[in-house]
């Protein structure tokens, strides 16, 4: 779940680095000219296709009941990952909905372990 808050910070700070979409010409290509010559969003984007490779791998090993809620640990990582290295507010509701979320990838959590207790 690291691999995708890294590489979600590192997105963002390359196309922050461009020129916003609705300035870049969408007839010949400019945006992706713009978006493949950027390194920041070039290595995000290879963070998130490690993070995509783990999660297959994990999908390969556990049920998808499981392992799709638990990586919603990644709201709580990429949050604090914007909050230390892009100096982004995050207002206390969005925290609150953060929580919540947790509590649910608990108790997903905590069903999969008596599932596994069960003969």
């Amino acid at each position: 779940m690291l691999s995708e808050a890294v590489g979600f910070v590192l997105i963002k700070r390359g196309l922050s680095s461009l020129p916003p979409f609705s300035s870049l010409s969408f007839s010949g290509f400019g945006f992706v000219d713009s978006l493949v010559t950027s390194p920041l969003v070039l290595v995000g984007t290879a963070f998130e296709a490690l993070h995509f490779g783990v999660l297959m791998e994990l999908l390969s090993v556990s049920d998808v009941s499981y392992v799709i809620p638990l990586t919603s640990i990644g709201y709580i990582l990429t949050p604090m990952s914007a909050l230390i290295f892009l100096g982004e507010a995050i207002p206390p509701l969005r925290w609150a909905g953060i929580f919540f979320v947790c509590a649910g990838v608990a108790l997903v959590s905590v069903s999969d372990r008596k599932k596994s207790a069960i003969p």
